[in-house]
């Protein structure tokens, strides 16, 4: 008897350790959340932002971007993982979170080649494993690629993407949406786009260019969500879209295309196979 109990205190022992290690973190940005789900850190978390999709982890509460400090202070995090934005609205609520003894951990979403130093600086900002992170990254944009290799020979996609239908907007060159499509095995036909501004996401095209080129268009993809509304109703509502009859249009949501996460990067991906190449 006296065996059975100390194997039973050395265990709970052990588990008490092990539970004293894992930290209690709450993730003020979609793409956040996602990565550290994705890099097996999800029963860190312990509130996700009421951006995050509704069917992720839906347990969790969501905490408003304005929150006070004592929404945040009551579910006793050890870290904030949030983005600048955020803290540019709300930054009383910051400064009062670090006087509480709370780690804010500000990573603001990364470019298409900065994506591993975020994944990395993220593992190691909540003790997970950094070069798990790097290797689950290389494994989905390689398995994309061989089913591209598998699937095209020597055709590519000719696509055009439209970021917002007003004044009908698309991706910028260098954004994430734009190297998906590539990866994706997609030739970007507004390659030449500028951007809005420095670093912008989106850039401007125009309903003329697009007729312009039409000829040049083999996927027409709508991305939906909160910079665009428009869908393939609404496409084909519009008196010009008669120009592009025999181009496939379909519609993706931005957090697909656009948002830097694993798990985007991973069902993007997927999506866009199927769409360029009929999976």
């Amino acid at each position: 008897m006296a065996r059975t109990a100390r194997i039973i205190l050395l265990i709970l022992l052990c588990v008490s350790s092990a539970n004293a290690d894992t930290l209690r973190v709450i993730s003020l940005y979609p793409g956040h959340s996602e990565n550290i789900f994705a890099l097996g850190g999800g029963d860190m978390l312990s509130a996700v932002s009421e951006n995050d999709d509704n069917n992720f982890m839906p347990s969790l509460p969501r905490i408003s971007l304005r929150s006070g400090a004592e929404r945040i202070l009551a579910l006793r995090p050890d870290v904030v993982v949030t983005r600048s934005f955020a803290v540019r609205l709300n930054p009383n609520l910051y400064d009062v979170l670090e006087r509480s003894g709370v780690n804010v951990v500000v990573l603001d979403p990364p470019s298409w080649e900065d994506f591993p130093s975020y994944l990395k600086a993220l593992a190691e900002t909540l003790n997970l494993d950094p070069e798990y992170a790097l290797s689950r990254l290389e494994d989905i944009r390689a398995g994309i690629e061989a089913r591209v290799r598998e699937k095209s020979g020597s055709y590519r996609p000719r696509v055009f993407l439209e970021a917002t239908s007003r004044e009908l907007h698309t991706c910028s060159p260098d954004s994430w949406a734009a190297r998906l499509i590539e990866l994706a095995g997609g030739i970007n036909i507004a390659s030449e786009a500028k951007p809005l501004r420095s670093g912008s996401a989106v850039a401007s095209w125009g309903v003329e260019r697009v007729i312009g080129n039409k000829d040049k268009i083999d996927v027409y993809i709508i991305q939906t969500g909160a910079m665009n509304n428009s869908g393939i109703q609404d496409f084909h509502a519009r008196e010009w879209s008669r120009a592009l009859d025999g181009v496939k249009v379909v519609e993706i949501p931005e957090k697909y295309l656009s948002r830097p996460s694993l798990l985007g990067l991973e069902y993007g991906g997927n999506e866009l196979l199927k769409i360029f190449w009929g999976e």
